[in-house]
């Protein structure tokens, strides 16, 4: 046996229940048939299923060359309030995220309410303050850095009772080692960070772009959104002009490289 290989951490899981076991095994089963996006969403979506938790996300962290956050890409959200994650990204709330900072930093499952007992900046604060606004105070993230890449992967699991967080910590760390494979398996090769000149766009843009994105012409978003087709024409004229662009493979370039939240 090669003496650099990890041995299997079973003091983990020596309280774990038969059922949870099952469980950890079915996720971990499809996390590694997973090839595309949403095979690993569907592997999220399962994994949420047995656990204490409300609400799921994964994704990326695009990393500078000393670690700092450049943005993220490949975000998968099963559940996150969608009005959070447009104000998480238009206001460049991973540059101060304590939660995202330690986990890159550690690499090891991060408590929410242990990370924010200890945060002392006001902008650390005010992310806080505004999370909480949106029920997001206690939850778990996981994650493995790939340096390789210049990525990290997180997964956010968040709500339910906190009481029963702290037991599948060990779980989540784990198990979290096996949904980084597989979401690094998936993802895009051209990802990067989110630029400044798309935090111009309003939360109704973000929408109409992502569905541009998926190929909607402007009369289907028209349908899908329940207005007006001038009207879609008049934001797309919009996102036109924030982007600097002059079409709309241009603009859905824009919308792939620097991974806007999916609104729709």
């Amino acid at each position: 046996m090669d003496t650099a290989v990890l041995p299997f951490p079973a003091h983990m899981f020596e309280e774990a229940s038969k059922t949870d076991l099952q469980n950890l095994i079915e996720v971990m089963h499809y996390a590694v048939l997973a090839e595309t996006p949403q095979d690993v969403k569907d592997v999220l979506i399962r994994t949420k299923k047995f656990l204490p938790f409300d609400r799921l996300i994964g994704g990326l962290v695009r990393l500078g060359a000393k670690g700092t956050f450049e943005g993220f890409s490949d975000v998968l959200n099963v559940n996150f309030p969608q009005i959070w994650l447009f104000q998480y990204w238009k206001n460049g709330y991973g540059d101060v995220d304590p939660v995202l900072h330690a986990l890159v930093q550690s690499q090891k499952a991060q408590v929410w309410n242990q990370v924010y007992s200890s945060v002392t900046s006001e902008k650390e604060k005010e992310f806080v303050t505004t999370a909480a606004s949106f029920g997001l105070s206690d939850g778990v993230t996981v994650g493995t850095l790939d340096p390789s890449c210049g990525v990290t992967s997180f997964f956010a699991f968040a709500g339910g009772e906190p009481a029963l967080h702290g037991q599948y910590v060990n779980f989540l760390d784990y198990l979290g080692q096996h949904l980084h494979l597989a979401l690094m398996r998936s993802s895009s090769k051209a990802a990067c960070s989110t630029d400044k000149c798309v935090s111009k766009l309003s939360p109704r843009e973000v929408t109409i772009l992502n569905w541009m994105k998926d190929g909607k012409t402007n009369w289907e978003v028209a349908q899908i959104m329940g207005v007006s087709e001038r009207t879609i024409r008049f934001h797309v004229e919009s996102i036109f002009s924030k982007l600097d662009v002059t079409s709309r493979t241009q603009a859905v370039a824009v919308a792939v490289r620097h991974g806007l939240p999916n609104l729709a």
